[in-house]
């Protein structure tokens, strides 16, 4: 069987786990926008990871546009984040992302931050949000300061546990498909 894993990523968290999973499963690894749709029948399992940018999985409309294409097929998804990957913020996710209505495995995983690589806008952004904070703690869902020190103090996460997750799911996906 035949593993592609498509991937959208900003600053390289996304990409990082993307190049891990098609390693380890031995899959052809392709950012989003090299992706060659009309030879996508080629493949049997499908693995897309992107990035969330304000409770949007990036790129997802794009990607679900070839649904049809895809649909008889294993579809695993991933989207990295700052956010905490719970429960409650994976269902928000979902709903945010219309992907209830989509027959696919979704995963959540924790993202790298480094606002010293950030572009510009993207650092007005995250200056201007935690300007807001800081004048809104009350609505802010969190203590500005932690916010702050992020800001000064790069974070490098790396799920492996989620990675084995994915990779097992895969390869159980692919036993099955052998018994057969």
């Amino acid at each position: 069987m035949k593993t592609l894993v498509i991937f959208e990523s900003k600053y390289g968290s996304t990409e990082k786990y993307a190049t891990d999973i098609a390693k380890r499963v031995d899959g052809d690894l392709c950012p989003f926008k090299k992706v060659k749709w009309k030879n996508i029948h080629d493949y049997d399992i499908i693995v897309f990871g992107s990035y969330i940018r304000g409770g949007k999985i990036q790129k997802i409309d794009d990607f679900l546009q070839h649904w049809e294409e895809m649909k008889d097929k294993a579809v695993l998804l991933f989207a990295t984040g700052m956010g905490m990957a719970n429960k409650e913020s994976r269902e928000n996710l979902i709903q945010t992302n219309v992907l209830g209505d989509y027959h696919l495995r979704f995963y959540q995983f924790r993202g790298s931050f480094d606002f010293s690589k950030l572009n510009f806008m993207d650092r007005l952004m995250f200056t201007q949000s935690l300007k807001f904070m800081e004048a809104h703690p009350e609505l802010a869902g969190g203590n500005p300061q932690d916010i702050s020190w992020v800001k000064d103090n790069p974070i490098e996460v790396y799920d492996n546990e989620k990675v084995d997750r994915v990779v097992n799911v895969i390869q159980e996906i692919k036993l099955g498909e052998a018994s057969k």
